[in-house]
């Protein structure tokens, strides 16, 4: 368990690509079971446990299907069991590391200017996880740097948008 732990922050700290990582459909389920359950308490901090159950599971459906309709797009499908597992697994990471800071955000009102330092740590963390799935898809798409990362702002933009548009929006 160490070693695959090792293994997903050489990812996150782009040591390791996903091609890296072993080709294992039990690794590929309990790296997207783990994903949606840190997914659910990030969300549960943010919304009503119902909704969060289903933005938990939406957000992790929306990161295995848009990887796989790249692949798919680009003729490589099957480099998507190691991409899944290592966008979820360095999804892992970066959401313990989420985790604390968003608690320590949810403390403060939106007026409270000590508000500023755990909002400015999101960002980071959120700025990193572009990186890291720029990354990711930089290897499993056989492109550079530049078109991963605009793929993972468009990836980022498009979940943000519709979790936005479906869980927080004025009723």
């Amino acid at each position: 368990m160490n070693k695959l732990l090792l293994m997903f922050f050489d990812v996150c700290r782009l040591r390791m690509a996903p091609q890296d990582l072993p080709t294992s459909r039990f690794l590929l389920v309990a790296s997207l079971a783990t994903y949606a359950a840190l997914a659910l308490l990030l969300a549960w901090i943010q919304m009503t446990p119902g909704k969060a159950v289903i933005a938990a599971v939406f957000d992790t459906l929306l990161m295995a299907l848009l990887s796989y309709v790249l692949l798919w797009a680009r003729l490589m499908p099957q480099r998507w069991p190691q991409t899944c597992t290592a966008l979820a697994g360095s999804g892992i990471l970066l959401q313990v590391v989420a985790l604390p800071i968003t608690l320590w955000q949810k403390q403060f009102g939106p007026e409270d200017p000590m508000a500023l330092i755990p909002s400015l740590l999101v960002l980071v963390v959120l700025f990193w996880n572009l990186v890291v799935v720029g990354h990711i898809l930089r290897h499993a798409l056989s492109t550079n740097l530049g078109v991963g990362a605009v793929l993972a702002t468009v990836y980022m933009y498009v979940s943000l948008s519709v979790m936005k548009v479906l869980f927080f929006s004025a009723a």
